[in-house]
């Protein structure tokens, strides 16, 4: 039998209706979950995981993500400061004993050198007086090296080769081997017997750049073209053109001043001096001379540039060249044809050519008298001796390196000058005349004596060219 359902009355639901309601109100109470997590900071964001159902589960979990980030950060800048600190420790600890070291040292090259000076000066059988040069140095190995371009060089010789075989030079040569040993002066200056020439009273910087050779050499062709042209060209040709442009001539290291010769003669090269075409750049601020240390500045700097500074506006660079004819060595010397050094090829020379066609070799003093010659003749020569520790404070006199005993220990650097004429003390003892390139500051206004008969047997060079 069916059972019949009982219905509700209208105030039963009303009822079951309100229960509901009260149920789904109910405030949870003062020590709940809820209450507790309310009271946590602000600043903290909780994560709720969700049920499977999408309701909220009983069990959930918080965590203080911002905190935990905030301290992950503190302790990692403190690392970062710590490890600064370390580094900026070791750093000024390092530029300090460095500091420390280069002052000990600078003051021990400061004593011996002063010490070198005062036996030059209180020795009786010294012929040069010495002044103390704070740019002075003591020698030290520096180690430069730089390429070669091997191509360039075998096509100088060449050139060299064809020259000493030209007419010119077979006339020079004769022009040479005419003039008679007595009727060269006891004492001669090319700037007393050719005055009208302006460059050879010019005393050049070569600064922080080891460009000696260019110096010297452009010194030389400045001089011949005046000489040779009767005073037409008077121009003092630009170093910086042969140190920046001459590929094989060399560098801000050293180079070689025949090369040099043989590009003015087959290149050409621009007026110098601080209003000509090309200008000396290179800094003379870092001494008189400046240390071979300053060496790797100059050749940063160093670049080729044919064209005019803007203030000159006489001739465009490429008119503005000076040439020679041909160029040559007076003293017998080899050349490197690669970079090692171990290929080298003997150069012609005017003292070969006599020794060939003399009966027997010739003598030093008839050497001499060669070069003497020369510079009677046609001018003035490049000279490349080794320089010694006391001569960077030569002041005036005849130098001669000193002590003598295992002087060339004291060998700082070759160098190549200006042989400009040539001279006899009191006691009939020779001496070249020169002009250096450490400015009109050092020596006897930027010149010197020197009686190298003490170097000869490194095999001084001496180098030069005809216009």
């Amino acid at each position: 039998m069916k059972l019949k359902r009982r219905r509700k009355t209208a105030s039963q639901l009303a009822q079951e209706c309100t229960s509901s309601n009260e149920k789904q109100e109910k405030v949870p109470p003062k020590n709940s979950r809820l209450d507790s997590l309310e009271k946590l900071p602000t600043t903290w964001r909780f994560r709720m995981r969700d049920n499977d159902s999408g309701g909220r589960s009983s069990n959930e979990k918080f965590r203080p993500v911002h905190g935990r980030n905030r301290k992950f950060w503190f302790c990692t800048l403190l690392l970062l400061f710590i490890i600064l600190g370390i580094a900026l420790t070791v750093v000024g600890l390092g530029t300090y004993f460095r500091f420390e070291m280069r002052k000990k040292e600078s003051q021990e090259t400061h004593n011996y050198l002063k010490t070198l000076i005062n036996q030059v000066n209180s020795a009786s059988d010294v012929r040069w007086k010495a002044k103390f040069n704070p740019f002075g140095t003591r020698k030290k190995s520096y180690d430069y090296k730089s390429l070669k371009n091997t191509t360039a060089i075998k096509e100088y010789i060449a050139h060299l080769e064809r020259f000493f075989e030209s007419d010119k030079m077979k006339a020079h040569l004769q022009e040479l081997e005419d003039l008679p040993v007595s009727d060269l002066p006891k004492n001669f200056d090319a700037r007393e017997k050719w005055p009208t020439c302006p460059s050879l009273n010019f005393v050049h910087n070569q600064g922080g750049c080891g460009s000696c050779y260019a110096v010297a050499s452009v010194g030389v062709a400045s001089d011949r073209s005046c000489i040779q042209s009767n005073g037409t060209l008077r121009s003092v040709l630009s170093a910086e053109d042969i140190l920046g442009c001459c590929a094989v001539c060399g560098n801000c290291y050293g180079g070689d001043p025949l090369k040099a010769m043989v590009y003015w003669a087959i290149e050409g090269v621009v007026s110098g001096s601080q209003d000509g075409c090309r200008p000396y750049s290179t800094t003379t601020e870092c001494g008189t001379p400046c240390s071979p240390e300053e060496y790797p500045n100059g050749e940063y700097r160093r670049t080729c540039i044919k064209r005019c500074q803007h203030i000159y506006y006489k001739n465009t660079y490429e008119d503005d060249k000076f040439k020679g004819s041909i160029a040559y060595t007076l003293y017998p010397r080899t050349m490197s044809t690669d970079q090692a050094g171990n290929n080298r090829v003997m150069m012609k020379s005017i003292i070969a050519h006599f020794n060939e066609t003399s009966s027997q070799p010739l003598t030093p003093e008839e050497i001499r008298n060669l070069i003497k010659k020369e510079l009677f003749i046609s001018g003035p020569t490049t000279m490349a001796f080794p320089v010694t520790e006391e001569f960077l404070h030569y002041d005036s006199g005849i130098f001669h390196p000193y002590p003598e005993e295992n002087f060339e220990d004291r060998i700082v650097y070759w160098h190549v000058v200006r042989l400009i004429g040539w001279g006899t003390d009191d006691e009939g003892r020779h001496y070249w005349v020169a002009i250096n390139s450490f400015g009109s500051q050092w020596g006897e206004n930027g010149y010197f004596r020197i009686d190298t008969s003490l170097l000869e047997r490194f095999g001084l060079e001496y180098e030069t060219g005809l216009l």
